[in-house]
């Protein structure tokens, strides 16, 4: 399927390996995802939300609305919000409360299982599935990048085929199973909705409580409360209602005059 008469002459590829390789390995790669996406929906259990972390949810999102949107009440009704979540005894956002334990979490068997499907779920189809590609589609060069590169990418995009006089910008079998990988996400949200099981970085960051946290740790309130409380105190609340009718009845007779003139 390859013929190269010169070290700079151009590769000419057979026409089969885009029907036989190319093409296989997006329509394999593609049922995969839609497989891992059922099967994953049938193993997720579904978690009754906490009634205390929802609360605290709702009155946290609610503190940042009054904030962003103070310019659109009057001061009176700002001052009562305010002094509902930052008043120094009583304040919604004043109380104090304890760290999440992550060992509470992860002594938690459901929690446990949960991760361990979460990861079979998510490596198991990656190694089948380069497995699959590595026993029929190994050694098959099946483009080329339309621009020059440097030699430090011929590792990344010819995996497969150690040849040091092929050109750096052909792509190979292999290299193409991981460009595939990484751009398969967009096909998947438009196919399955943007809520879908296929997305290993959303995967990792659930399992690792979005980062910085032990995996499945719940958020620490208590610091979110304390810093929307700064963020609140030093608002400066300038309302748009003051003042409304005054730069109503100036933009009216402004009209009429400019219609008199």
């Amino acid at each position: 399927p390859l013929r190269v008469s010169s070290m700079e002459a151009p590769l000419i590829l057979d026409p089969a390996i885009r029907d036989w390789v190319l093409i296989p390995i997006v329509i394999i790669m593609f049922l995969v995802g839609l497989l891992r996406n059922n099967v994953m929906k049938m193993m997720r259990k579904e978690v009754p939300p906490n009634r205390t972390q929802v609360q605290h949810n709702n009155q946290l999102m609610r503190a940042r609305r009054l904030r962003a949107n103070s310019i659109y009440i009057p001061p009176s009704a700002f001052a009562a919000r305010k002094h509902y979540f930052v008043a120094k005894d009583s304040g919604i956002l004043m109380q104090k409360m304890e760290a999440p334990n992550p060992m509470t979490m992860m002594q938690d068997p459901n929690q446990m299982m949960n991760m361990m499907q979460g990861n079979f779920a998510m490596m198991i189809p990656q190694m089948v599935m380069m497995g699959i590609v590595n026993y029929f589609f190994s050694g098959f060069v099946l483009g080329k990048i339309p621009f020059a590169l440097t030699p430090s990418f011929k590792g990344m995009l010819q995996r497969g085929i150690n040849l040091s006089t092929l050109d750096t910008a052909y792509v190979t079998s292999m290299s193409w199973y991981f460009l595939v990988t990484f751009g398969m996400r967009g096909l998947y949200s438009i196919v399955l909705g943007a809520n879908n099981e296929t997305d290993d970085t959303k995967l990792m960051q659930a399992q690792m409580g979005m980062g910085g946290g032990q995996p499945g740790q719940p958020p620490d309130m208590g610091k979110l409360f304390s810093a929307e409380a700064e963020n609140l105190q030093i608002v400066e609340h300038h309302s748009m209602i003051s003042g409304a009718e005054e730069r109503l009845l100036k933009a009216a007779l402004g009209a009429k005059r400019t219609k008199i003139d």
